[in-house]
């Protein structure tokens, strides 16, 4: 099964290169391909771009959708909108409430647009107070493979979601959130050494720490770097220039 860890550093690298709203297009559409899922849409109310009358967003919906969500008001009755406002757990669309007229209709006709049955909708908050960020993946795979992957794809989409967030937050908003004062010696020591091909075992034998220490460090410095894995992790460091 396919997970985070298995994206390729050139692509990450490639990514981390150019800060644009096309590169994170580009990335939607690399998660889509390497998750095999069908649809995806990320939005932020909280930033609106410059002459738009939308907030920021990046899907690959059909436009007919997006203009028939809007003029419809769809998200005053769209449970993955209104969970999203009010939560901060992702959310399996099979447990959205869908039991008024309206609401079953709205998934009819999102269906008919080609959208589900299946998603994730995953809500994230700050990191300034007020700003949240909203996060859905769509498939049509059958309810038996559903089942099957839903629950290490959460896990993924998380750190999908967060990267976005952050990405939006450091184009729209006052700057960067990332404090690169805040990685320790010892983190970017293990930055270092993984950005050098070694393995954990040897990363191990070269701090003299154990393998879990190791896994610990780059973990942490992976969260503070907001990173989507460990490999990206050394792509921020060496875009930050923690490492060379």
């Amino acid at each position: 099964m396919y997970n985070l860890d298995t994206l390729a550093l050139g692509e990450i690298l490639g990514l981390e290169a150019t800060k644009s709203g096309d590169s994170l297009e580009a990335f939607t559409d690399k998660i889509r391909e390497h998750f095999n899922l069908k649809n995806s849409i990320y939005v932020c109310p909280t930033f609106r771009p410059a002459e738009a009358s939308l907030p920021f967003y990046l899907t690959n919906y059909d436009q007919r959708w997006v203009t028939h969500y809007t003029k419809e008001n769809y998200q005053q009755i769209d449970p993955t909108f209104q969970v999203a406002m009010r939560s901060v757990a992702p959310r399996d669309w099979s447990l959205l409430p869908r039991s008024t007229p309206k609401v079953a209709r709205f998934f009819d006709e999102a269906k008919d647009a080609g959208i589900g049955p299946h998603g994730i909708t995953i809500p994230v908050h700050g990191p300034t107070p007020g700003t949240l960020g909203i996060f859905t993946v769509s498939s049509d795979d059958t309810d038996a493979s559903w089942l099957g992957r839903r629950h290490p794809l959460v896990r993924d989409m998380v750190h999908v979601a967060h990267y976005l967030h952050q990405r939006a937050c450091d184009e729209y908003a006052d700057g960067p959130t990332i404090d690169p004062n805040v990685i320790t010696k010892r983190e970017i020591e293990a930055l270092e050494f993984t950005s050098d091909g070694k393995t954990i075992a040897q990363i191990s034998a070269s701090m003299r720490i154990s393998p879990e220490t190791v896994k610990t460090h780059l973990d942490s410095a992976r969260f503070k770097l907001k990173a989507l894995n460990r490999v990206h992790a050394v792509a921020r460091a060496i875009r930050t220039g923690l490492i060379r």
